[in-house]
């Protein structure tokens, strides 16, 4: 019911029985002028004002059920629903027969987790007004909800009754039925909701996944069809068509049903873009699958090509070729987003993390300062940057670029990333104090970030401080990631220091063991067994340090 007639329809309702007489009396005047003045005020989404304004009506006007309806509408409003419920009861003793008043007071009792009281109101609502279209359909509703779904089937029956088939009633029926896990006739409502509206893409797209669901492709293909027969540009009926041929693997007939969609230079490229989406998350879901990775790359071309200035499509291509290994492509396609839609960060993201993963460290740092300017509060852009100017060395740079990463907005588990890569930054210019402080937050901000536990035992172990925090880091660390040869050598290094030499031989050889341990850790164990006497052993593993890394020139004066 609209506003304005629903205060029309509570003013008739509230005032159908006062005389001329009565309405002239002074407090009968003061109780009408509150009564419309709160209306006004419910309206405005005014609901204190309004409450208080008809609580004074209805104390200066006894026994109106239309202020007592509006008062429960007032307070159900404000979600006080022991008020609502109250006054919703009081306007249906004073009027049983009203079917608006029952609507709401069951509407209090139904919001309330009432179940049976609602069940109750809609059915004693029924016995006045039995043949009532909508307090037949919100009683069907209200038992599916509740999960009574035979009882809401046999309550959309007796509507069928009266409308006969209509697509909301067999919309209903279908969803009870699928509830219920009776398959048959769930499959019955929608081929009659068909019947009913034959034009309905939305029908026949929702019979075309039925079919496919129970194993009928066939049928669920002719649905399909017949629904692009109508609409040959709808998108829905296109995915749905297409996942078919791509499960049973006709690729020709995929590939030639998405790709006309995707080649119409009428079609907009917002629409090309849930085709494009799709075929990216069937590659996600089976990437080995060769295939459809030439299928997905193909549509996606096509997709580029025929949407040059639009930015999402660059960046989902991107996004692709990221996924299958083709870096080049996927950064080429990035560029062209970034360009496109400079305020786009997931472009910018993207683009930043292949460049680091490629090594390309100065070509990070200048693409993470243009992206910067366009996304200027992201905290990934500046954790890039920051990252990259660490891998160059660039401590000050490194330093500057993490800290306001670690004061942008993210989730806590990257927060915690980005707190311990600033601790290595300070680390790295023996800012000890503030390495300490930023690994202790990326403990605190994630428990599990076992990368930074392992560098802030390493870094209290070199230092020879606090070694048992360091020992509780280091030993929690491999807890987590117990094959990692570096957390490995971490707790025999953290055992080293603290004098333990038989543990830290058995953990270093343990790290040296997984096979990609690097010559610092030989050189840990060639000093493990210098302490253990073994002079011999000593100098056999520092001689292989040296040969895996002959820049360690330290190692001469030591063997």
């Amino acid at each position: 019911m609209k506003r304005s007639s629903y205060i029309l329809a509570l003013f008739a309702l509230g005032f159908q029985s006062m005389s001329v007489a009565q309405v002239q009396s002074m407090p009968e005047r003061e109780g009408k002028t509150a009564y419309i003045q709160g209306m006004e005020a419910f309206v405005n989404e005014e609901y204190d004002r309004a409450t208080t304004l008809l609580l004074q009506a209805y104390d200066l006007l006894q026994d109106q059920p239309g202020i007592s309806y509006a008062l429960a509408d007032a307070y159900f409003q404000q979600d006080d629903l022991p008020n609502a419920a109250l006054y919703g009861k009081e306007a249906v003793s004073m009027e049983p027969e009203n079917k608006w008043y029952r609507f709401k007071l069951a509407e209090i009792y139904r919001s309330a987790g009432q179940n049976q009281a609602t069940l109750d109101e809609l059915n004693e609502l029924l016995y006045y007004h039995p043949n009532d279209y909508d307090a037949l359909f919100m009683l069907a509703d209200t038992q599916k909800q509740y999960g009574e779904f035979v009882h809401s089937n046999q309550t959309l029956d007796r509507i069928q009754k009266l409308t006969g088939p209509t697509s909301i009633v067999l919309l209903r029926k279908f969803q009870n039925y699928e509830a219920l896990g009776v398959t048959d006739s769930a499959l019955v409502q929608l081929e009659r909701m068909h019947e009913v509206q034959p034009e309905n893409l939305s029908t026949l797209n929702l019979l075309g996944e039925y079919y496919t669901r129970i194993g009928e492709s066939q049928k669920a293909k002719k649905a399909l069809v017949e629904a692009l027969s109508k609409n040959s540009r709808d998108p829905e009926s296109l995915i749905n068509l297409a996942g078919i041929f791509i499960d049973e693997q006709e690729w020709d007939s995929a590939g030639t049903l998405l790709g006309n969609f995707m080649s119409d230079p009428i079609i907009e490229a917002e629409q090309k873009q849930m085709i494009a989406q799709f075929m990216y998350s069937r590659q996600q879901e089976a990437p080995q699958n060769m295939q459809l990775k030439i299928e997905t790359s193909r549509i996606i071309d096509i997709y580029t090509e025929s949407a040059r200035n639009y930015g999402p499509a660059f960046t989902l291509a991107g996004q692709f070729y990221s996924l299958t290994g083709e870096n080049d492509k996927a950064l080429e396609n990035l560029e062209k987003a970034n360009e496109l839609l400079p305020g786009d960060d997931i472009a910018w993201r993207q683009r930043l993390q292949l460049l680091l993963n490629a090594n390309r460290l100065d070509d990070a740092v200048t693409v993470g300062i243009e992206a910067d300017k366009n996304a200027p509060e992201d905290a990934f852009i500046q954790f890039f940057t920051g990252t990259a100017y660490l891998l160059l060395q660039d401590n000050i740079n490194a330093v500057k670029w993490l800290e306001r990463a670690s004061r942008a907005p993210s989730r806590r588990p990257f927060k915690s990333v980005i707190y311990g890569t600033l601790g290595d930054a300070h680390s790295a210019m023996k800012n000890y104090e503030e390495s300490d402080r930023a690994y202790e937050l990326a403990v605190r901000y994630d428990p599990n970030n076992h990368n930074a536990m392992n560098n802030y035992a390493y870094n209290l172990s070199v230092r020879d401080q606090n070694l048992e925090r360091a020992k509780e880091l280091a030993l929690k660390a491999i807890e987590l990631d117990s094959e990692n040869s570096a957390y490995l050598d971490t707790v025999g290094w953290v055992y080293y220091k603290l004098g333990d030499y038989d543990r830290a031989r058995r953990f270093v050889k343990a790290s040296i063991d997984t096979g990609t341990a690097s010559a610092e850790v030989l050189e840990h164990l060639g000093d493990i067994y210098e302490k253990l006497g073994d002079m011999d052993e000593a100098r056999s593993w520092w001689k292989k340090a040296f040969e895996k890394d002959s820049t360690r020139t330290h190692l001469n004066e030591k063997i």
